[in-house]
């Protein structure tokens, strides 16, 4: 163990705990921002899907499809609703939370979501998603090489 890592672990994996998530896959639907009316704050909740290729015992390469649910809230859920639709490519990371409630007939169900802290669009300007639409996302200026002061 070198000097950096011991010392990452002395005092970062000692004295917290982590609840990290990164995913890159594909929205599965059109989002729809809400509101939340005790505080105005704007919602969307949406599903990734992330694909797993993989060999089955008969060496048959096998794809295998997981479905994350994701929340997002504030600026980042305007921004999303915006320009994430069907079928475009997406970086998501945030933090797990696990919810639970009663069903109509008491029992508990359980369920797991991504809350979203940073995301970034992975398809190119003006890529067309499944449904046909051409988003344009968010546009940001990166100097020429020239305006580099080093």
């Amino acid at each position: 163990m070198n000097v950096y890592s011991s010392l990452f672990y002395t005092i970062i994996a000692r004295t917290m705990d982590l609840n990290k998530v990164m995913i890159i896959g594909r929205a599965t639907n059109n989002l729809q921002v809400k509101t939340i009316e005790s505080s105005g704050t704007p919602v969307v909740n949406f599903t990734v899907a992330t694909n797993r290729k993989f060999k089955n015992k008969e060496g048959n390469v096998l794809e295998d499809a997981e479905y994350h649910r994701c929340v997002a809230y504030g600026k980042g859920a305007e921004v999303l609703t915006k320009y994430l639709t069907k079928g475009k490519r997406i970086y998501i990371e945030g933090r797990l939370r696990t919810r639970k409630w009663q069903d109509s007939e008491g029992n508990d169900k359980f369920s797991t979501e991504i809350i979203v802290d940073n995301f970034i669009f992975l398809d190119p300007k003006g890529h067309e998603g499944e449904d046909g639409h051409i988003a344009d996302g968010p546009v940001i200026d990166v100097p020429d090489d020239e305006d580099v002061p080093f």
